[in-house]
């Protein structure tokens, strides 16, 4: 399975867990305990939610820096002339 694939398929998951969670944690006629239990799941799952999105966007970022380098873009600020020996 390719990295976005499986990316795809993450959220996705991600995405079931948190409408699940979400539902059982409103019903408040449920024990405290098991409302706290519903509510852990779904900091969690927020969080893995944030740490994939996170992940994402670094590698996009990486990719912009290696064209950027493969291109020989100069960076702005930067001069091009030789240094003197």
């Amino acid at each position: 399975m390719n990295p976005e694939n499986a990316r795809k398929k993450l959220f996705s998951k991600l995405d079931t867990v948190l409408k699940v969670s979400e539902k059982k944690f409103k019903i408040e006629q449920k024990k405290d305990c098991t409302r706290l239990k519903w509510g852990r799941l779904l900091v969690q799952t927020v969080q893995a939610y944030g740490k994939l999105l996170e992940t994402e966007e670094l590698e996009l970022r990486v990719e912009e820096l290696e064209k950027i380098v493969r291109e020989g873009v100069v960076i702005p600020g930067e001069t091009a002339k030789p240094k003197a020996r």
